[in-house]
């Protein structure tokens, strides 16, 4: 049942996947506990009033998992992009130049998907958030679980903004992509660690 496939790639020595695609897989893996338990819970007659809201949080989360897998590949292309620069000549003044201009344009985009990632597991948190106090109790460490791998993804993810901002000569940009990547960090944190703890005294013998 298993595809290791992805795991396999992961822990060899090619540079892509990384950390980017690790951290997008473990948001689509969280994405996916979410779903199940939408699933699990939709049609109950206990939760028939919020029919409404489990149905969109339930397109909302299969949504999301679609957007973290192509987000795993869009990594590895940002990666690659990013990578083709430093192989670019440098024997001139010209070609240095020309280098240089090329890896900082690569460095947006090296950015901006880690971004993406971070912020489709924000979102997965707050339909956990959500789920942890409207769904069957049996499926209740299940979105704490989703919640506990959305947030290490966030985490992960900002780790690869971090490391490309370091590179960037344009230290306003720099300081803005490392400011909006700590304000995703502290968002998902606090809200994943609500809805940890609520799930845990929730699932834990009192």
């Amino acid at each position: 049942m298993v595809d290791t496939a992805f795991t396999d790639a992961l822990a060899s020595k090619a540079p892509t996947p990384g950390g980017g695609g690790a951290a997008a897989y473990a948001g689509a893996l969280a994405a996916a506990l979410g779903s199940m338990v939408a699933r699990l819970t939709s049609g109950k007659e206990k939760f028939a009033a919020q029919q409404p809201d489990i149905d969109a949080a339930l397109a909302a989360l299969d949504a999301a998992r679609g957007a973290l897998l192509e987000l795993i590949d869009a990594d590895a292309a940002a990666f690659s992009s990013l990578a083709a620069t430093w192989k670019m000549p440098r024997g001139t003044e010209d070609e240095l130049l020309a280098r240089h201009r090329a890896e900082q344009d690569a460095l947006d985009g090296a950015c901006a998907v880690p971004l993406k990632i971070m912020d489709a597991c924000v979102r997965v948190v707050e339909i956990d958030a959500y789920l942890a106090r409207n769904s069957v109790h049996l499926a209740l460490s299940d979105v704490g679980a989703s919640a506990a791998l959305a947030k290490a993804a966030v985490e992960a993810a900002a780790l690869s903004v971090f490391i490309n901002t370091t590179l960037m000569d344009d230290a306003d940009k720099a300081m803005g992509l490392e400011a909006r990547a700590d304000e995703v960090v502290e968002k998902a944190g606090l809200l994943a660690d609500e809805v940890y703890a609520f799930v845990r005294d929730g699932v834990r013998r009192r």
